[in-house]
């Protein structure tokens, strides 16, 4: 069954959907079998992997939980993923994304609407990315009650920083009440400048304030005008020009996250 790792930041702007892209893509270029799943209405991991036209798709993770709420039968997978060139599996989404918050409030169970799907697909991947939204509701809620795992993307820049406490607070009480397997993977420090003193300061800030409290990843993703230019092309950084700084930092990123789930499979064996 999959591991199903949650991409969020209650802040916007901090690498998250290039982070989740990046990460499927190189999940699926070692071998593992991989769906992404796009949970934020703007769409962004969508339009990465080139999906065209996404607010005219029929079917989009949005029309997907529509139907769990409903309870009417769930259309075969084959028939609306999206099948990208790299194996990544997508599930895309669209503006009508925005409104699940409002659908959701009369549901019964409606934390675990989002978990009633992936139940449904999980037996087809090794690994589920969730691509999720930038701010905290039900939808969210969701998202910590459906995924085994968090990984933190956050700006080195003082504003980013300032979200990572309350979107912990979010995780503990989850974790604590709901959901007892969720863990976060680590903080990953995005869009780094490592020869600049605010970038030195935040990373310091991060290591001082989180370190012993939630793990940090080793790998440092550089600050690159690259990876945005890559998704003009519909790519992520590591496809459009894999010997960019960045791109070889996801390299090392992906290779650190396959690393500790080892290590952590080893401990418990």
């Amino acid at each position: 069954m999959a591991k199903i790792i949650a991409v969020m930041n209650e802040k916007g702007g901090v690498g998250k959907s290039a982070t989740a892209t990046t990460l499927a893509y190189l999940l699926a270029k070692r071998g593992k079998r991989t769906a992404l799943i796009d949970f934020d209405g703007q769409g962004h991991s969508s339009i990465i992997y080139g999906v065209k036209n996404i607010n005219k798709l029929e079917i989009t993770i949005n029309t997907l939980l529509r139907k769990i709420m409903e309870d009417e039968p769930l259309p075969k997978p084959d028939s609306y993923v999206i099948k990208h060139e790299s194996g990544v599996e997508v599930i895309p989404s669209n503006s009508q994304l925005f409104t699940l918050e409002r659908n959701l409030c009369n549901v019964d169970f409606r934390e675990r609407i989002l978990s009633q799907y992936v139940d449904t697909i999980r037996d087809r991947y090794q690994y589920i990315i969730l691509d999720c939204m930038p701010q905290m509701g039900t939808p969210m809620i969701n998202v910590m009650m459906c995924a085994d795992s968090i990984i933190v993307p956050t700006q080195a820049e003082l504003l980013s920083t300032q979200g990572l406490a309350e979107l912990l607070r979010h995780y503990q009480v989850i974790r604590k009440n709901s959901n007892h397997r969720l863990r976060i993977e680590g903080i990953l420090i995005t869009m780094d400048s490592p020869n600049t003193i605010v970038s030195a300061q935040v990373r310091q800030l991060i290591e001082q304030g989180f370190a012993g409290a939630v793990p940090i990843f080793k790998t440092h993703i550089p600050r690159s005008i690259k990876v945005a230019e890559a998704v003009l092309y519909h790519k992520t950084i590591c496809e459009f020009m894999p010997n960019n700084p960045a791109a070889l930092a996801y390299e090392r990123f992906a290779d650190e996250l396959l690393e500790n789930e080892q290590r952590e499979v080893q401990a418990v064996g």
